[in-house]
C-alpha cells in the first residue's frame, strides 16, 4: 500500500482502516480518477479488508466519485472484506438517498458506531 496518498488521509483503528478525504469538494475530474486509484490500492493487500470512510470534511460529493465507491464496494465484497461509512453531512447523506445508495452502503452518523460494527 502506497503511504503517499495524494487525495486520502489513512488511518489505524483497531483493525479498521479509517479513510478521510483530503479535498472538502471532491469534484475535480483528476483528484477523482487519483481518489479512485488510492481507494483500490488500500485495499490490494489484505491488511485493510475492513475500511471506513470518513466523510467528515466533505461538503459536496460528485456522482463521479460515487462511481468509485460503488467499484470499491464491489471489489471489497469480493474479497470477503467489509466497507462503512460515516458522518455525511446532510447535503452529502441526500445525494446517497436521491440515487438509492444509502441501501447499497452501510451507512452510520458517528465513526465510533462504524467501528464497533466492522469490528464484530
Amino acid at each position: 500500500m502506497s503511504e503517499n496518498l495524494e487525495c486520502l488521509e489513512l488511518g489505524q483503528v483497531d483493525e479498521v482502516a479509517v479513510v478521510k478525504f483530503r479535498d472538502k469538494k471532491v469534484m475535480d475530474p483528476s483528484r477523482i480518477e487519483q481518489m479512485g486509484k488510492e481507494l483500490l490500492e488500500l485495499i490490494a493487500d489484505d491488511e485493510n479488508e475492513r475500511l471506513l470512510i470518513n466523510f467528515d470534511n466533505v461538503s459536496f460529493f460528485s456522482s463521479a466519485a460515487i462511481n468509485k465507491l460503488i467499484v470499491l464496494e464491489k471489489q471489497i465484497r469480493a474479497k470477503g472484506g467489509k466497507l462503512r461509512l460515516c458522518n455525511l453531512r446532510p447535503e452529502v447523506r441526500d445525494l446517497f438517498s436521491y440515487t438509492s445508495l444509502d441501501q447499497m452502503f452501510e451507512i452510520d452518523q458517528e465513526q465510533v458506531e462504524s467501528i464497533q460494527a466492522l469490528s464484530q
